[in-house]
């Protein structure tokens, strides 16, 4: 089985590069059961806290389908968006931290 981690840095204005990156996080783990976690990261952070029909969608499968989805903390603070990311059921964790967590578990990163 496959580890792979999708650190997403693509905000707002980079939506459909960030969205098409969920959906395959969404189908590598309900279609083929790899072994997936999603990271939001500087402007990815932004991202995951807009309203956007797509987007929730995408949040919605990897929620479904009990992906770990996590986004950075100073990141949220410093856009004003932690009570939104944070409701969406995305937990915080330090990137330094996921980073080295991810590395050490064997997880391929792909950046977007």
């Amino acid at each position: 089985m496959a580890k792979i981690a999708f650190w997403i840095t693509a905000g707002p204005d980079l939506r459909d590069k960030a969205l098409a990156n969920l959906i395959l996080a969404g189908r590598l783990k309900t279609h083929r059961n790899q072994d997936v976690e999603v990271y939001f990261f500087g402007p990815g952070v932004r991202l995951a806290s807009v309203g956007d029909a797509a987007i929730d969608e995408a949040l919605a499968t990897l929620t479904g389908a009990q992906v770990p989805l996590a986004a950075c903390p100073a990141n949220a603070d410093q856009y004003g968006v932690t009570e939104q990311v944070s409701a969406r059921g995305i937990t915080m964790e330090l990137a330094g931290e996921a980073l080295v967590r991810l590395v050490e578990q064997g997880y391929q990163i792909v950046g977007v």
